[in-house]
């Protein structure tokens, strides 16, 4: 298990660094101009040129390249593009826009999942009726929006129920990376990603001792209490009330969007699974309902469920630049469209490298979910 978990973070890397290196061309040939030439008005031909070169743009694209490669090795994302000459550090752009990202998928992500398979497992366990049906067409709708129009929905929402709309301050967080909300809501980042690893290593004992996992509620309920356990170690409870309250609108839509898919997926794996021979023998045996759908049918039904969101994680995530910008939230995917739109090479290299490794990363943890879910992927492992 351990050499198959370090393959892929090789062979992961290794592909991040080819995508990067396309992208890092594509953005430069496939786009008319320069950063200079297309979004620095007003300059001289002479400063024009100056600014060119302080920033690099006048060397050849390989020699550019390849600079670019010997910093990233050493883990220098440079700076970004600025019409003084270079900006800020891309690290430091990310490290203030990257955390209410992950916040939102972190979170949204949770919910959808647990949300998803446990209305997927009811409306296939009760068949057809007024609730299977109901659930069944709000998935399709869901799933089938366009998510301007929905984020947009639930904006005006919050606005006819609130009179408002919370959201974070944009000019802020971007043009002032480092504000007291960065650090906080990176605290409360590696908090979330901590207690879920928690709540993981407790389910698999229980799962050992007992032969049967936590039920959905209590795997979730857990989460939340380790979750804002780590507020009150950190000394960050009362910011952090404050910020989850501030990203309540992006984290009900993407959970919206999400909900759908992870629905539909489950309602049918369940459907199929529940016809098998030992679901029939289980049930012969006077198992209780709730025992045969929860211990021998959801378990395996969840199978296809993780192995969606192991495919489409990059995808997901890098889908947030629409919801960020409806929103009004500046996170990595609106500083990704920023960067790409201004042809802000360094900026938009260093926001789909952190995309990347975060991508790797859930992709890991989401194999080590079906690992635990299905013994045949360990066996085939140590082959």
């Amino acid at each position: 298990m351990t050499k198959y978990f370090i393959t892929r973070i090789i062979t992961g890397f290794i592909l991040l660094f080819i995508f990067v290196s396309i992208l890092f061309f594509s953005i430069q040939l496939a786009l008319p101009g320069d950063y200079v030439s297309q979004y620095v008005l007003g300059l001289t031909a002479q400063q024009a040129q100056d600014l060119r070169q302080e920033l690099g743009l006048d060397q050849p694209i390989l020699k550019r390249y390849f600079s670019w490669i010997l910093d990233f090795l050493k883990w220098d994302l440079g700076d970004s593009y600025s019409p003084f000459g270079s900006g800020e550090p891309v690290s430091k752009v990310i490290n203030a826009t990257l955390p209410v990202s992950l916040l939102i998928f972190g979170i949204g992500t949770l919910l959808s999942f647990l949300l998803g398979q446990w209305i997927g497992k009811l409306t296939a366990w009760k068949g057809p009726g007024l609730f299977s049906g109901s659930a069944t067409f709000l998935s399709i709708a869901l799933y089938t929006s366009f998510p301007p129009w929905l984020a947009f929905l639930v904006r005006g929402i919050a606005s006819l129920i609130k009179g408002h709309t919370p959201t974070l301050n944009v000019r802020q967080t971007f043009r002032a990376p480092g504000t007291i909300d960065s650090p906080i809501m990176a605290k409360m980042v590696w908090g979330l990603t901590l207690s879920i690893l928690i709540c993981l290593m407790i389910n698999e004992m229980v799962r050992r001792l007992k032969r049967r996992s936590m039920p959905t509620w209590t795997f979730f309920l857990v989460i939340i209490f380790f979750w804002i356990l780590s507020w009150y170690i950190l000394g960050i409870d009362i910011d952090a009330v404050r910020i989850l309250g501030d990203i309540t609108l992006p984290i009900i839509t993407f959970t919206l969007l999400s909900f759908g898919e992870i629905m539909l997926i489950m309602r049918t794996s369940m459907n199929d699974t529940i016809r098998e021979d030992y679901i029939v023998t289980a049930r012969a045996k006077g198992l209780k309902d709730h025992q045969v759908r929860d211990r021998h049918a959801a378990r395996t039904a969840l199978l296809p469920v993780t192995s969606r969101l192991v495919i489409s994680l990059p995808f997901i995530f890098s889908g947030m630049v629409m919801l960020e910008q409806v929103l009004s939230v500046q996170g990595i995917g609106t500083t990704l469209f920023y960067a790409v739109g201004m042809q802000n090479v360094p900026l938009a290299l260093g926001a789909m490298i952190m995309i990347g490794i975060f991508s790797m990363g859930s992709r890991l943890i989401l194999e080590i979910l079906q690992a635990s879910l299905d013994p045949r992927i360990r066996i085939n492992n140590k082959a």
